[in-house]
């Protein structure tokens, strides 16, 4: 039986390649939990490792540098596979966490990038570039990790907590090529090329993208957001008023708000942070002008971390008018945590109306 897996996997090496990269992805959907536990912090600090030793011993055997003992050559032959397996776990769980973090469009782009260059690097005419797209991969994975790993540690998030995230991974890239050097010491130019260039690729395009606030805010999360005719608090939890008609299914509470005088809106929040963390949102509603958005009226929201099922909280506004709203969660760098449309109905009816309680 093992022979015929050992000759299917030698005839299908690129088929097989591509599936342990996805069943990475698959498996971890199923295996990641909270973004801050220590196993799954210790999980992936291993597979990075893994990544870095495996691809450097490759990189070092095919200049010279490396050769397997031979009672290691069957096993080695695996390598690239359990690299891709390795790599796919940690993408996957880097685009769980940009997925909680941002919108659903973003998130599926960004895994629709990884597959591509993942099928690029089996086709035969990039063979030879197999190892540099790895450690550009790898990079990949060892920037988020310490992008989210360091606002843990320090329990907020910001330009300090980023700029440390990547020399953190700086660090990390120093030190494996240094490692490159003693082993190669005349092929020092090919280890720029192969780890310290996508690293830089990598590392420029993050701190582009986190300036130009694309980065999603990881390690917070926007677990549930939607509008309500009321919210009070209830001993340890909430009741939520909403008015909306139950076949209406995929709205998220009063998005179609019909407002009665005396009426406010409110928006209730539910954000995942880390323990320890603290932070300060900004509630921003904005009005659908004639001539585009309002300039937003802005509601501080403060969080604390910790809690499984995220810090619970919301806010009220009483002063509106008719017409299309957006309300945008920000942090307090000014990325976009979430947002909620609703559109404003007066409603002239005088009937008293049947609200449904939710508890919360």
């Amino acid at each position: 039986m093992l022979e015929r897996v050992k000759k299917y996997y030698n005839e299908h090496e690129p088929a097989c390649t591509a599936g342990l990269f996805v069943a990475g992805f698959l498996f971890d959907v199923l295996a990641v939990g909270r973004i801050d536990k220590p196993h799954n912090i210790i999980h992936q600090a291993t597979y990075l490792s893994l990544c870095a030793y495996l691809t450097g011993l490759e990189l070092r055997e095919s200049h010279g540098g490396f050769v397997p003992h031979e009672r290691l050559k069957t096993a080695w032959r695996y390598h690239v596979g359990a690299t891709h397996f390795m790599l796919g776990t940690l993408l996957n769980i880097y685009t769980l966490f940009y997925f909680k973090s941002a919108s659903l469009g973003t998130s599926l782009l960004f895994l629709l990038a990884l597959v591509t260059v993942l099928a690029i690097n089996e086709l035969k005419p990039f063979k030879d570039s197999g190892t540099l797209l790895r450690m550009s991969l790898f990079s990949l994975c060892l920037v988020s990790y310490f992008t989210y790993l360091i606002p843990t540690l320090m329990g907020r998030i910001g330009v300090l907590p980023f700029l440390g995230s990547l020399a953190g991974a700086s660090a990390c890239i120093a030190l494996l090529t240094w490692r490159l050097y003693a082993s190669l010491p005349h092929q020092r130019l090919l280890v720029r090329r192969h780890v310290v260039y996508p690293f830089a690729g990598v590392a420029a395009l993050f701190t582009l993208l986190y300036f130009a606030n694309v980065i999603p805010p990881v390690p917070m999360a926007l677990s549930e957001i939607g509008i309500y005719h009321g919210v009070s608090r209830q001993g340890a939890g909430f009741e939520l008023t909403t008015t909306r008609p139950r076949w209406k299914f995929w709205q998220r509470g009063d998005q179609k708000f019909l407002a009665r005088p005396g009426d406010a809106i409110y928006c209730w929040v539910v954000v995942f942070a880390p323990t320890h963390f603290n932070e300060r949102l900004a509630v921003r509603w904005r009005w659908r002008a004639p001539d585009g958005w309002s300039r937003p009226d802005t509601i501080p929201l403060a969080i604390t971390g910790g809690r499984d099922g995220g810090w619970r909280a919301f806010t009220a506004k009483a002063n509106y008018q008719p017409g299309r709203w957006r309300v945008e969660i920000v942090t307090s760098d000014g990325r976009e945590l979430g947002r909620i449309d609703l559109t404003v109905v007066p409603d002239p009816s005088t009937a008293p109306r049947e609200p449904r309680i939710l508890l919360r």
